[in-house]
């Protein structure tokens, strides 16, 4: 006997012998037209989350046989089995089963047998069918994205630890460049170069899997790339699309064999560093240049995969050979354009990632799978489930931090600018500067070197001067790129970087501009700083440590209070608390919204203290905010205390201001930030109880102990660690003597 698919019998599962049938494996005559291959992926509908599977053919009628069986299988179980009569004419009996199955990670194995009496004949089988989504990947050695660097368990991108899904992640073939590929489907490999069978990219693995794992579907992938090619070798031949001599032909033949030319769902592209001049290319596209090429390509890819939903690119690094920054700005102004310019285009940037050291022609160029093809992958996932399949509920801050103007904020001398403040699209992230962005930025027009860049929730605020024989001001802002290491770049907070842009007009401001302030009011003593009611001061709140704290005497207890802060730079709360450090009130408004407190009463003689503080760490290094003190109903008199009470109420205040500037440099906390046991040093003037009280920035107390000290300095010690990380005010009072610091509960 011999045996026509020795591959069923690894899987087949139950004795070959039956108390009423015996399966015999036996090369028949039979032409199957239309048959499911080892691990084909065929397209889900959708719609009904299910994929058809076609089995047709013709019998001969030599073989003998009456009826057609054919048994279905998931997971090596048998789920169905269904018959089919065969009726003969001219010697042939056509058959056709239309069979389904689920989008889901689950293996279907069909195996159609021939049944002559009591004897079935296994015909054909094939295992591991699944059903799900396609998508290609096309571009340059980065879209191939082989492994780079040492073959570790880190820098694999099949091992089950960074692909956990691989096992439904599907190729057909490979990306050949002569077509000349297995016509096989395979398990995808991340790892291996672009011309070996299943090939995926580290990247491309890394995507696929993580799709596969969060949809719950399998994913093939039909990764066309070439090395160091430019854009114009991947364009189609409008003469002949399926030209198997162009890069285009054989990705749009390969698609088509495999059945899934109308069910791409999306193209994923990373390729133009062979389009700036250098090692890898002796022309130089413009950004409009680049543009139209790929828009051309783009409309080819719409006509010819009529399913895509979408095309996601990344934005290329500074690198591979690349003769200047600005030749590859061309490049990326032209790519973030693109996302700009069409709805179904979205960008991802590449720039917080760390570049291998290739060597050669190209020196840093190409990435391991830990620090860039991993982390690629894992951005693109999101980009690609929110873009393609709408999934909610996920943050704003997977997409690319990009620019949405730029604007002149502040101006100094012959007002002339001296600041620019940049706005990111996402308003609701959190960014963080990784290095020194000095020499990111570039003010275009002139010499404008920047001497400083601080970040306010979703403004970058740059300030500058001018360099010698520049006048005027600068007309546009540039972010540029480097090579090798990720520093310095912006990132949000799932680390993403700040796309690569060229030249953005720099606008007038929308409101009033700032002039520059210096500040007298910084806090030198435990009270901080008297006001008087009815006053005005501007001050400012210049670093993320920086608070400032005011003090005032209520008097005319009828009349109430009103704190007003105004003209806000960045976003700043106000709190107001008495003189045991009690929280009477505060205005916690979002952005640079104006803070009001209103009392309709106050404490006759009491001492208030206002603080004024960053939220979450909002600083301006040099626009200030006013702060007005006045009285919330209109008297006769402003100040009718008697004057023997005002003196001797200032002179108690004076002793201790005194007492608080002898304290404060004295008064320790370590470490701060802290994420468990906080050491504090405390100056006591007399031997007591001192009440240490930790407070939210909303003002509420979140944890409070009293401790006893002794007169002279005291080590005291608090236990953290359950808090919430995040920024809390430290507030500790023995008697009058009440003194805040600003604290930090780390990760």
């Amino acid at each position: 006997m011999k045996i026509s698919n020795p591959a069923f019998l690894r899987h087949w599962r139950g004795p070959t012998l039956t108390l009423f049938f015996a399966v015999v494996v036996l090369q028949t005559i039979a032409q199957i037209s239309q048959y499911p291959q080892n691990r084909q992926l065929y397209p889900r509908n959708p719609k009904n989350n299910k994929a058809e599977i076609p089995i047709t053919g013709s019998i001969d009628a030599a073989t003998g046989y009456n009826v057609l069986l054919l048994k279905k299988y998931r997971n090596n179980r048998l789920v169905e089995q269904r018959s089919l009569l065969l009726k003969y004419r001219n010697g042939k009996a056509d058959f056709k089963f239309r069979e389904d199955i689920k989008a889901e990670l689950a293996e279907y194995r069909f195996d159609l047998f021939g049944v002559k009496g009591l004897t079935q004949t296994l015909l054909q089988s094939a295992d591991q069918v699944v059903a799900g989504d396609a998508f290609i990947i096309q571009g340059q050695s980065n879209a191939v994205a082989n492994l780079r660097g040492n073959f570790t368990p880190e820098n694999d991108a099949n091992a089950p630890a960074n692909a956990p899904n691989r096992n439904f992640v599907r190729v057909y073939g490979s990306g050949s460049s002569t077509y000349g590929f297995t016509k096989e489907w395979f398990i995808g490999d991340g790892n291996v170069w672009f011309e070996n069978n299943g090939n995926t990219g580290q990247w491309g693995m890394r995507m696929a899997s993580n799709l596969a794992g969060d949809l719950k579907i399998p994913i093939a992938i039909f990764n066309g790339a070439d090395p160091g090619q430019p854009i114009n070798f991947f364009q189609r031949n409008d003469a002949n699309p399926d030209d198997l001599s162009s890069n285009y032909g054989r990705l749009l033949s390969r698609v088509k064999e495999a059945g899934l030319q109308k069910n791409i769902r999306a193209i994923v592209w990373h390729q133009g560093e062979s389009d700036a001049l250098g090692a890898l290319s002796g022309t130089q596209l413009t950004t409009e240049q680049y543009k139209q090429a790929f828009l051309t390509l783009y409309e080819d890819w719409k006509k010819d995969f009529p399913g895509i939903a979408g095309v996601c690119l990344f934005q290329i690094r500074f690198g591979c050979g690349i003769a200047s920054v600005d030749g590859a700005l061309q490049i990326q102004e032209a790519q973030r354009q693109l996302d700009d310019e069409k709805k179904d285009i979205s960008i991802m940037s590449t720039g917080a990632t760390q570049q291998l050291f290739d060597g050669g022609i190209i020196n840093y160029c190409h990435y391991n799978f830990p620090n860039g093809y991993g982390l690629f992958g894992d951005w693109i996932t999101n980009l690609l489930k929110k873009e393609i399949y709408n999934v909610k509920n996920l943050p704003s801050s997977i997409y690319a931090p990009a620019p949405k103007q730029a604007s002149f904020t502040a101006v100094g001398d012959e007002n002339l600018a001296t600041q620019v403040t940049l706005s990111l699209e996402d308003n609701k992230a959190t960014y963080s500067a990784l290095g020194d962005l000095n020499s990111s930025f570039r003010l275009e027009g002139g010499v404008f070197p920047i001497t400083g860049i601080s970040i306010n929730k979703n403004n970058i605020i740059i300030d500058f001067i001018r360099g010698p024989g520049t006048d005027g001001n600068p007309t546009g802002l540039s972010f540029i790129g480097h090579d090798n290491q990720a520093a310095p770049i912006l990132v949000n907070e799932k680390g993403i970087g700040l796309l690569y842009f060229s030249n953005l007009a720099i606008k007038p401001a929308e409101g009033p501009v700032s002039q520059n302030c210096s500040d007298p009011y910084e806090r030198i003593s435990l009270l901080g700083t008297e006001l008087k009611m009815n006053s005005s001061i501007k001050a400012l709140i210049s670093n993320p440590l920086d608070t400032d704290r005011f003090y005032f005497n209520a008097k005319n207890p009828n009349r109430g209070l009103k704190v007003e802060l105004t003209n806000l730079p960045a976003d700043f709360d106000i709190y107001l608390y008495d003189s045991r450090g009690k929280l009477i009130s505060s205005s916690i408004q979002t952005g640079q919204n104006n803070e009001l407190i209103e009392l309709d009463n106050v404490k006759k003689k009491e001492r208030y203290t206002i603080y004024v503080v960053g939220k979450n760490g909002a600083y301006h290094a040099k626009n200030c905010y006013s702060l007005k003190l006045s009285f919330k109903k209109e008297g006769d008199n402003d100040d009718d205390d008697d004057d023997d009470n005002d003196e001797s109420s200032s002179a108690a205040i004076a002793s201790e201001m005194e007492a608080g500037a002898q304290l404060m440099p004295l008064f320790k906390v370590y470490p701060n930030p802290v994420q468990d046991r906080l050491l504090i040093t405390w100056p006591a003037q007399k031997a007591g109880s001192a009440e240490i009280r930790i407070i939210d920035l909303n003002g509420r107390q979140v944890k409070g102990q009293r401790m006893a000290v002794q007169n002279g300095t005291n080590q005291l010690q608090m236990q953290v660690g359950g808090l919430t990380p995040g920024v809390y005010f430290l507030q500790i009072q023995q008697g009058n003597q009440l003194v805040t610091r600003k604290l930090t509960i780390a990760k």
